[in-house]
């Protein structure tokens, strides 16, 4: 009986180990249509920008392929890295176009300072943000999270009018609702850095 259990143990451990899949044509894929379409925001500038947001995709399936070659037997480690990575490069390209109508104002640096202090506390906070979605006693930010997306869509349509009706400069309301929909992925980005040890400790 010893024997016949140690030869099962060994054989366990003759089987290949799961390797993640790096999914960095599925990634680059969503980042070209995302980064193609905030290229056109505005389109006097649309060559450039298609240049740096394609360099900018580059690096981050750089990184995510680094990842991939040191996390790839970990196969719930990577995805949570995969996810980190596309969400924060949704956010990346989804900010530009807002960045470049505010470009050479004071608004430019005030919303850039305000962006990288609503990143830098989400990071801060990733456990909580992760308590909220995995704990059922800590539901609190989904609520939030469900009511901010529902009035972004009653918000957007009423900005595209209004700017619309004054004359505003050309995609300035499709830039802010990429703005407050980018929103949305800088708070839960971080959550997806959490150890899976750690989230399970959060369950409870």
């Amino acid at each position: 009986m010893d024997k016949y259990n140690d030869r099962e143990f060994s054989q366990s451990n003759l089987e290949p180990q799961t390797v993640a899949d790096h999914r960095l044509g599925m990634t680059f894929f969503l980042f070209f249509i995302i980064m193609i379409g905030t290229s056109f925001i505005p389109e006097k500038t649309v060559l450039t920008w298609i240049l740096i947001n394609s360099i900018f995709t580059f690096i981050f399936l750089g990184i995510l392929f680094f990842l991939w070659t040191n996390y790839k037997y970990d196969t719930v480690r990577y995805y949570s890295f995969q996810v980190y990575i596309m969400l924060m490069g949704i956010v990346f390209f989804a900010i530009t176009p807002i960045f470049k109508l505010l470009f050479g104002t004071i608004y430019f640096w005030i919303l850039l300072f305000s962006t990288l202090a609503i990143i830098i506390t989400s990071h801060f906070f990733k456990n909580r943000t992760a308590r909220s979605f995995v704990n059922k006693n800590h539901k609190l930010l989904v609520t939030i999270l469900s009511v901010y997306m529902m009035a972004l869509i009653v918000i957007g349509i009423f900005l595209i009018g209004i700017m619309h009706i004054n004359e505003a400069p050309e995609n300035a309301g499709v830039s802010i609702l990429f703005y407050f929909i980018s929103f949305l992925f800088m708070v839960m980005a971080p959550m997806f850095l959490v150890r899976p040890d750690e989230v399970e400790k959060l369950k409870h």
